[in-house]
């Protein structure tokens, strides 16, 4: 019996950079918050908040040897999140 399922080419995804820090985001409306980022790539990274975000959403965060930028959230799970850094 032949299989219908086709083979998928998977792109390996850029390395994250483990990291453990604590900063601040600045939400849509201007609150800062708490936030921890766990893991960082040239294009995003991963970070934890005490406070949940919708997806898609804009934030500004604090990143280790990259100051402030603009990310948008991409995925999450309870607290934590992934996002991806937005070039102005």
């Amino acid at each position: 019996m032949a299989s219908t399922a086709k083979a998928v080419d998977l792109v390996p995804r850029e390395p994250r950079e483990p990291c453990s820090v604590e900063t601040t985001i600045v939400d849509d409306c201007g609150r800062e918050l708490e936030a921890w980022v766990g893991n960082t790539s040239r294009h995003g990274f991963m970070a934890e908040c005490e406070e949940k975000f919708p997806l898609g959403e804009i934030i500004r965060i604090d990143l280790p040897d990259r100051g402030r930028v603009r990310a948008q959230l991409r995925w999450a799970v309870g607290w934590r999140f992934g996002a991806l850094i937005l070039i102005d």
